[in-house]
């Protein structure tokens, strides 16, 4: 008699007798705490309890049939899509990616996706969802405290700046109030002091503001030219000169992201290449593209950075700082990282240091 093979969910395939190894495969999938759900195309074929349980709130009640998208955030669908398309045409052996999904009851999750095909049959692919949800609560109270932090640093910058248009308001209402006639270029000195604290004020209001819950199409050159702008106070005491360019893009320099994140990568960047650059140095900021990313660089003249250390920037508590904490370059790597960005470091001691920063540059289908 012939043996033929057996295929057991999640891509295990043996051949030879039934009966002489009986493992129920299904029920130990079953017992696994991440959701499992097997697709063909986007139609889901098998979901083990946990799936059931996260998306329809009953581990009883199987999804077969139904197709993923009335779990995924629409929003979300081309990432899932263009990783399906790359599993399936064998361009990736195993893709992953952060999504939100939803219940039936719209309950939404944040969640890691891991897609690869099932090792014995090439037409179906297996989704791993994880929960990340704790994650993501830690990473966003990190975040929070990192730009009180850095409020708190920028604020003697920002008063002296809020400062000066104050003084000159008060002077030239002070001599209105001694004219019978009514000055219109004093007028129009006022008008302009009070929209330059209102500039201020808004920009301060981006590091308050909760994480938006939904990416937009972000224009980079925008976020660099507003960061800058809450150093200037800062670079003029210390004689720093500081430079921002961008290529000709196109269609600008965007991408498919939250600018109150992005922004506060510029920002921690640019306050350690200030702390790290001596009085008369300069910062270099440049916006460049590429086919498919949108790249970033902000370069300092400073004390530069061991070659040893560079490998640990990034890590909780890791600081090259007599007095940080290393949380601002943690917070920065991990919006890079949410962004499916990434962050290459060049560094040479007494030299100075350059990020690199690329992301997936924003395409029409990201809306």
């Amino acid at each position: 008699m012939t043996n033929k093979p057996i295929i057991f969910l999640g891509g295990i395939s043996m051949s030879g007798n039934r009966n002489s190894i009986d493992l129920n495969f299904k029920k130990m999938i079953d017992q696994i705490a991440d959701a499992i759900l097997v697709l063909s195309d986007e139609t889901i074929v098998y979901s083990n309890r946990s799936a059931n349980q996260i998306l329809s709130f009953d581990e009883r009640t199987p999804l077969s049939g139904i197709s993923i998208g009335m779990f995924v955030n629409p929003e979300d669908m081309p990432l899932l899509r263009d990783a399906l398309t790359k599993i399936t045409t064998c361009q990736s052996e195993k893709h992953s990616l952060q999504l939100t999904i939803h219940s039936s009851n719209n309950f939404k999750l944040p969640a890691l996706i891991n897609v690869q095909l099932l090792q014995a049959c090439d037409s179906l692919v297996q989704l791993s969802i994880h929960d990340i949800s704790a994650r993501k609560a830690a990473e966003e109270s990190m975040i929070q405290s990192e730009k009180l932090s850095v409020i708190g640093e920028l604020s003697a910058g920002i008063i002296h700046e809020i400062r000066n248009p104050l003084t000159s308001i008060k002077g030239f209402l002070q001599l209105m109030q001694t004219s019978e006639k009514l000055n219109k270029d004093y007028l129009e000195i006022i008008m302009r002091e009070i929209e330059q604290i209102e500039k201020i004020t808004t920009e301060l209001l981006y590091f308050t503001k909760p994480k938006s819950d939904r990416f937009t199409k972000i224009n980079l050159t925008t976020i660099a030219q507003e960061s800058v702008r809450l150093f200037e106070t800062q670079t003029l005491k210390r004689n720093i000169k500081m430079c921002l360019e961008a290529d000709n893009a196109d269609d600008g320099h965007c991408l498919y992201g939250d600018k109150t994140q992005l922004k506060q990568v510029f920002v921690n960047l640019i306050k350690n290449a200030l702390e790290a650059t001596p009085k008369g140095g300069t910062i270099s900021i440049l916006l460049s593209s590429t086919a498919n990313t949108e790249e970033i660089s902000i370069q300092d003249t400073g004390s530069g950075i061991p070659e040893p250390l560079i490998h640990n920037l990034g890590r909780s508590f890791f600081t090259t700082k007599a007095t940080g904490t290393g949380l601002g370059l943690m917070v920065t790597y991990t919006i890079v990282k949410n962004h499916n960005g990434s962050v290459h470091v060049q560094s040479e001691e007494n030299k100075g240091t350059t990020f690199q920063l690329s992301f997936p540059k924003w395409k029409q289908q990201d809306d």
